[in-house]
C-alpha cells in the first residue's frame, strides 16, 4: 500500500461508452470487487518499494457487486454526441475539500484524454484531474468545485449533471466562467 501513488485502480470496461469501452476509475470509497482473471491497473512509486496482492486480499461473494450506504452523489456527464465521459463527484462523511488517497482517484494516464471531463480539489489544489473525487456531506452550498474539459476546439459537446440520493432541498449550479452564467 505505501508504493501507491494513490489508493486508485483503473479497470477496462468494454461495455462502458455504448460498448466502445473506457477505463473506469475505482477508490476505497467506491467499495469495490474485481473478478477473477480481471485485469487493473495501479500507479506506484518504485522508490517506495513494491505493490505485493496477498493471498488474504482476496476475498470470495457470491455477488460481483458489494451493497454501498446511500450516500449523495453527482455523476458529471460529457458528450459530443458520439463519445461519453464521467466525472463523479462523492459526498462522505468525514471526506475533506483536499485530496484524501483512497476516496479521491485521478483519471487514468496510461492513455491520452483528449476528451475528457474531470473536477479538481476544492482546496489545496494538487493539480491532479479527478475521475472521482469525496467531499464532506455537509455544506453544501459552500463548495464549489472546478470542473475541467478536455475536448477538440470548435466542437460542439454537451455536459449534463445527473445525481444519486442527493438532497431535494439542495440546488446544483454550473458556471460557465467564459461567459459568466450560471445554469441549474
Amino acid at each position: 500500500e505505501n508504493a501507491l501513488e494513490t489508493k486508485t485502480i483503473w479497470i477496462w470496461d468494454q461495455s462502458a461508452n455504448s460498448g466502445a469501452g473506457a477505463y473506469l476509475t475505482k477508490v476505497e470509497a467506491d467499495n469495490w470487487n474485481i473478478a477473477p482473471a480481471q485485469g487493473f491497473f495501479v500507479q506506484a512509486d518504485t522508490d517506495a518499494g513494491n505493490v505485493l496482492m496477498e493471498a488474504t486480499d482476496r476475498t470470495h461473494t457470491n455477488s460481483g457487486f458489494k451493497r454501498t450506504a446511500a450516500r449523495p452523489e453527482i455523476y458529471l456527464n460529457l458528450s459530443d454526441g458520439v463519445t461519453s465521459r464521467e466525472a463523479k463527484i462523492y459526498y462522505i462523511e468525514g471526506a475533506t475539500t483536499g485530496f484524501d488517497n483512497g476516496y479521491d482517484g485521478p483519471m487514468f494516464g496510461g492513455v491520452a484524454n483528449e476528451f475528457a471531463i474531470y473536477s479538481h480539489t476544492v482546496a489545496n489544489g494538487s493539480g491532479r484531474d479527478l475521475a472521482v473525487q469525496s467531499l464532506p456531506d455537509n455544506n453544501y452550498e459552500n463548495m464549489v468545485i472546478p470542473i475541467g474539459v478536455n475536448a477538440v476546439s470548435g466542437t460542439e459537446i454537451m455536459i449534463s449533471a445527473t445525481t444519486k440520493n442527493f438532497p431535494s432541498e439542495k440546488n446544483i449550479y454550473i458556471e460557465d466562467k467564459e461567459d459568466n452564467s450560471f445554469t441549474l
